[in-house]
């Protein structure tokens, strides 16, 4: 792509003695390229349609706005977006997560704008992209390279670890989190576990309990660290598998390399016990059910705020290793 380069404004300045277009290759100090920005908005929030009436001007004279999509409206149109050196996502950490699932495999950067209650993936707001705007045009902002993960589910028919032909009953994908859970009426469920079973062909183990959590770097502040697994750096190439009140105080949750494949089989389960991907509720699982789990390629661009770090969030916004008040 031949990039268009415009004059900072604002009394920005581009790197020196030369900056690297997000996607592009290297371009000369003193100006900015003019990128291809897809706006993904969030129409459902009243704030983000306000500042988008000021905030889109401000863009359009500083990038080429190749399209503007209703974030309710991209899944199962990935190849009708447009291409982008940007996707700018406006809304909430749950919408961000709908929009990697969109685009992780076009390759298109992210960057998340927060009008959501947390906005840990979502960690801009409308004010640090203005002051860092020859920065993220020219390639200046740290970015992270997020694992996202394939779930595919199989009816009871299917032989364990070997499909072979056997067509999937459904395929999802999840940025944060595979959540199987009991479901009403809420009895005691049971899964064999098998992580990496290519060899032996059985199972690692057996859980009983209310459920169980298979969640990405990206993941493991959410489902998994309410369930009590740990925080892992979402530069980690791993996943991890939380139990959800587990009937056993033997089993704790645990870390592996990112290239396992996990299978579950729901061994003993309920009229509703379900698999929720993000939070999203994705298919019931009948006993009998197996759920494979591995990871996505490619892997997913964040652009990241340069005033903040994952730790720095962790401690503000979740209140991590903050001491308790003396009052």
């Amino acid at each position: 792509m031949s990039v268009e380069r415009v004059d900072l404004g604002d009394g920005a300045e581009a790197r020196d003695p030369a900056v690297r277009a997000v996607g592009e290759a290297a371009v000369p100090a003193g100006g900015v390229p003019r990128v291809r920005v897809l706006l993904l908005v969030n129409a459902g929030k009243e704030p983000v349609l306000e500042a988008l009436r000021s905030f889109e001007p401000w863009l359009e004279e500083r990038a080429e706005v190749v399209g503007r999509f209703e974030t309710g409206d991209t899944a199962g149109r990935e190849d009708e977006l447009p291409d982008a050196d940007v996707a700018m996502v406006l809304g909430g950490d749950g919408t961000f997560l709908s929009q990697a699932r969109v685009l992780v495999d076009r390759g298109v950067p992210m960057l998340g704008i927060n009008f959501g209650k947390v906005g840990f993936l979502a960690e801009w707001d409308i004010d640090y992209v203005k002051r860092h705007w020859a920065s993220i045009a020219c390639g200046g902002c740290r970015v992270t390279q997020r694992i996202l993960m394939d779930v595919d589910v199989y009816g009871p028919e299917v032989p364990l670890y070997d499909t072979g032909a056997h067509e999937p009953l459904s395929t999802h994908l999840a940025m944060n989190d595979a959540v199987i859970n009991a479901g009403p009426p809420y009895r005691v469920c049971e899964f064999d576990l098998a992580i990496e079973p290519a060899e032996v062909r059985q199972p690692a183990v057996t859980i009983a309990g209310d459920g169980i959590v298979v969640s990405t770097p990206s993941g493991s502040t959410a489902y998994n660290l309410s369930a009590g697994g740990p925080i892992v750096s979402p530069g980690v190439e791993a996943m991890m598998i939380t139990a959800l009140s587990p009937y056993t105080l033997a089993f704790r949750p645990i870390v592996f390399g990112a290239d396992a494949d996990v299978w579950i089989t729901l061994t003993r389960g309920n009229d509703g016990t379900a698999l929720v991907i993000d939070g999203q509720a994705a298919a019931v699982l009948e006993e009998g059910s197996h759920v494979h789990v591995r990871r996505h390629h490619p892997m997913l661009t964040l652009i990241q705020n340069p005033e903040l770090t994952y730790w720095s969030m962790l401690s503000h916004k979740m209140r991590w290793a903050v001491r308790p008040r003396k009052d």
